[in-house]
């Protein structure tokens, strides 16, 4: 085949160009510190960390909803902690009123108290966790519970609010007011709460306003009833609670891994890039020394 110095240029310049694209690449790398910067650099790679950086980013969102899920029931489990002191300190009256030889002073005197727990309770049971109300279900724009004279009523509902912790999986963060506050208390014995803790503390307010010991008496039991049922929610709060901090900080972990795993499969060994880059530079101005003694003067250029 002859060889042309048409040829012998083409071949110099194309080199030549080949060399500079390397040595772009190589400092485009360098300068972003990712071996890929686009799909055409690595297709196989970029489809790799673009799978893991959406399985970080969904982690991530995941975190967020434990996180709140967390802060709803530490505030729901808070609440009835308030709930549960309240009720006690009420009990209290109600032993303090059982004397049968209490003046009808004092036993007014802690009827009064007594009324002001009940204020304390709508209060509690209308606590709000970042602008929602707790213990109204799916209702959390609006306070669940008012008090008109001597009845409390609830203007929520039962739905639950379920957060979504991991894929496919869902935790009921709350407690609704029908289910803690009213019915909390069964008077029959057979099962079925037919009360709420609301009526225990009238019930309670009206026996020491009438001086009526054996009516202040019969409240104990129910308090104890009221106070159990408390303990068992905040009780499984607790453990809704402990859950979350377990799962966030597993999945802390799993961050961890994703990062470095996609760490190694995007970020550059900037030693290695530098040490590469070199090179090519060294190969670059190789190619341009070349090309000045392969580009020589011909015989044509003496013909003008």
């Amino acid at each position: 085949m002859r060889v042309t110095n048409r040829m012998l240029n083409n071949n110099v310049i194309r080199n030549i160009n080949r060399n500079l694209e390397n040595m772009a690449r190589t400092q485009e790398q360098m300068s972003s510190g990712k071996r890929v910067n686009r799909p055409s650099d690595d297709p196989i790679v970029v489809a790799r960390v673009l799978a893991f950086k959406t399985s970080i980013a969904a982690n991530d969102q995941y975190k967020k909803n434990m996180e709140d899920a967390k802060g709803w029931l530490d505030a729901s489990e808070s609440a009835l902690g308030m709930v549960t002191a309240t009720l006690q300190r009420a009990r209290e009256l109600a032993v303090y009123g059982a004397n049968g030889t209490m003046p009808k002073e004092s036993m007014e005197a802690l009827g009064a108290e007594v009324d002001q727990l009940i204020d304390e309770l709508v209060q509690t049971a209308n606590t709000s966790y970042g602008g929602r109300f707790v213990f109204g279900g799916s209702r959390t724009t609006a306070a669940p519970f008012t008090r008109s004279g001597s009845t409390v009523s609830y203007s929520g509902n039962t739905q639950d609010l379920n957060w979504e912790v991991a894929p496919q999986v869902t935790i009921a963060v709350n407690v609704n007011g029908n289910a803690a506050f009213m019915q909390a208390i069964d008077t029959n014995n057979d099962g079925i709460p037919d009360k709420d803790i609301f009526s225990l503390l009238q019930d309670l307010h009206t026996a020491l306003m009438n001086h009526d010991n054996t009516a202040v008496s019969n409240t104990l039991g129910q308090f104890d009833q009221a106070i159990d049922h408390i303990l068992d929610l905040r009780a499984t709060l607790g453990a809704k609670s402990n859950r979350m901090e377990m799962a966030t900080s597993r999945l802390d972990d799993t961050q961890i891994g994703l990062t470095k795993t996609m760490s190694k499969l995007e970020d550059i060994d900037l030693a290695e890039t530098v040490m590469n880059y070199k090179n090519q530079e060294n190969v670059y101005r190789a190619s341009l020394a070349t090309g000045a003694m392969v580009l020589q003067p011909s015989l044509i250029d003496y013909l003008h």
